[in-house]
């Protein structure tokens, strides 16, 4: 039984919920307009034109969007970006946490930031180039997520039980910035128990004791982030497609046609341009029960101090992930005085759910400063498989 628990916490189960909205690139073909007063331009030279021209700029559109589709094809189903978010997010919940200065006294006070990181990958290297490869790839087991407590606040509740001790965080924050958006929100309270106490060791060792804790935190996040694929273009073939089986005059004034359009001999194509843009908007809630075991060491009187545990997460909640968006589908025209096109829009619509992974196994470490009771510590925890929190507390333990 204990080693098929540990397979579970080293995996995760996956609280999987069914996907929402089919992914969907869709839009119309745009109309030429003629500007041109030309007395070869009959009606039904012009009806000619209108006739071919639009073809052509229907089947390079439709090339264009198909091409949209293969390109975005990673944005159909988000299942695991949407479970990579909502991992993240219930890493980030241990912001301003007090792991490394249990056993205090009477209180503890701090304040912090947590950055959670979900990455389909273990190496260090990788984490730095995440939201390109969102970018790019569309569904990949990838997220991020960030915390902040404005008050992490810890009792020594011994007169209640010697050796226990309550805490209650909250914290808030939005950000907006540069086509990224966040609203962010955690509560929950906590309880530890002094396993061993503390022990002086050789000189200016101090050892921490060791202490279990669990809890119950809730923390949700809304993002909203701009995707800003490849711009995709294909030619529409004008000249080719208005002088194919033209001969004699018939041709001659064609040619004269197209010259005045800006579709010469050297420049007869048009070019169908389209830079997909889309919101991708991530609403994640998730509640987080932790369970873990840590000790800490202290040097010079308390001026460093080194944090060691081991625990798991045990995580329930839901992620929604919400694509939409309108991208202008650009016609290249030689000469806007004598040809225009109608407005295309494309238009973005897609949506995911997912939940984060049920059982996460995790490895937590720190490295603290203290100055009286003043604490500044730099809380990192690793998440087995290629999950990471980092962050910084500033707390008053006394």
């Amino acid at each position: 039984m204990i080693r098929s628990l540990h397979k579970v916490l080293a995996l995760g189960l996956t609280a999987t919920v069914p996907m929402i909205n089919a992914f969907e690139i869709k839009g119309t073909a745009p109309q030429v307009e003629f500007h041109t007063t030309n007395p070869l331009f009959t009606p039904s030279m012009k009806a000619e034109f209108q006739t071919k021209m639009n073809t052509e700029v229907a089947t390079a559109f439709n090339t264009t969007i198909d091409t949209a589709r293969a390109q975005l094809a990673g944005f159909k189903q988000q299942k695991e970006l949407a479970q990579g978010f909502a991992n993240a997010n219930a890493y980030s919940v241990q912001s301003a946490t007090l792991q490394g200065f249990q056993n205090y006294s009477l209180f503890a006070v701090a304040t912090g930031l947590m950055v959670g990181v979900q990455a389909p990958s273990t190496s260090v290297s990788y984490y730095s180039k995440i939201a390109d490869d969102i970018q790019k790839k569309g569904d990949l087991y990838a997220g991020l997520g960030a915390g902040f407590s404005f008050a992490n606040v810890g009792v020594n509740a011994g007169f209640l039980l010697p050796g226990l001790y309550l805490n209650a965080k909250y914290g808030a924050f939005d950000l907006d910035v540069q086509g990224f958006a966040m609203d962010f929100s955690v509560m929950g309270a906590g309880i530890n128990y002094r396993l061993l106490e503390p022990k002086s060791l050789i000189g200016l060792v101090k050892w921490r004791g060791i202490s279990v804790g669990s809890g119950f935190y809730m923390q949700s996040s809304k993002i909203n982030m701009t995707v800003t694929p490849d711009t995709i273009q294909t030619d529409a073939h004008f000249r080719a497609a208005v002088l194919n089986g033209a001969t004699g005059q018939d041709k001659a004034d064609k040619e004269a046609l197209l010259d005045e359009m800006g579709y010469t001999a050297s420049k007869p194509d048009a070019a169908v341009k389209l830079s997909p843009e889309f919101n991708m908007g991530i609403d994640v809630t998730t509640m987080t029960i932790p369970v873990d075991a840590v000790t800490a060491v202290s040097l010079l009187w308390g001026m460093f101090n080194i944090t060691g545990g081991l625990g798991f997460d045990l995580n329930f909640g839901s992620n929604e992930i919400v694509l939409k968006g309108d991208s202008k589908a650009n016609i290249g025209s030689n000469d806007t005085t004598k040809v225009t096109f109608t407005p295309a829009t494309v238009t973005v619509d897609g949506g995911t759910k997912n939940g984060p992974s049920f059982a996460r196994l995790r490895a937590m470490t720190g490295l603290g400063l203290g100055l009286g009771p003043v604490k500044i510590d730099v809380p990192l925890i690793y998440y087995f498989n290629s999950g990471v929190a980092f962050g910084l507390t500033v707390a008053v333990v006394w």
